[in-house]
């Protein structure tokens, strides 16, 4: 199941957060549900907006420790695998370009939840403000499954480290 998740990762995560904000707008048109007042989802972009972007930096520094680690590791060849660390050998696989690209995608999403965040608080006007709640709740479930995610790449590579 989680092999299929990292195929396509951003699709599935968008594809929750959509359907999880249309299941909102459909409470809040049958009005199941009230909108907070407009002064807090305005703030409450700012918030998301401002996290966003703070745990793209530490994917990003993620990232960086990652690509500087693979710079100090041993090439391998057939007469030295079974002695190098098996983190050393996880430099060599695909693994190791499908976590780079993973983690790049990770900061690509938090980075546009901060602009869309931003944005929407910079364009949006009158009755339309509105829909900065719908916004913000779109934020928060793409930082929480990309946190997650982040989180489960960490807890494999550490597991490897273990391991070697």
């Amino acid at each position: 199941m989680i092999d299929r998740y990292f195929r396509q990762p951003l699709v599935y995560d968008y594809f929750i957060t959509l359907v999880s904000c249309a299941m909102l707008y459909y409470l809040y048109l049958k009005e199941i549900i009230s909108l907070p007042i407009e002064t807090t989802s305005i703030s409450m972009s700012t918030d998301v907006s401002t996290i966003a972007l703070t745990l793209a930096g530490f994917v990003l520094t993620l990232l960086t420790v990652l690509i500087t680690f693979k710079t100090g590791a041993k090439i391998v060849n057939n007469s030295n695998q079974e002695d190098l660390p098996l983190f050393d050998l996880f430099f060599s696989t695909p693994l190791y370009f499908k976590t780079v690209d993973l983690l790049k995608g990770a900061i690509i999403s938090l980075v546009f939840v901060a602009v869309v965040g931003f944005g929407m608080k910079l364009i949006l006007r009158g009755e339309f403000v509105k829909y900065i709640f719908f916004a913000n709740v779109l934020g928060l479930f793409i930082i929480t499954v990309t946190l997650w995610r982040s989180l489960l790449i960490l807890t494999k590579i550490v597991n490897l480290q273990k391991e070697g």
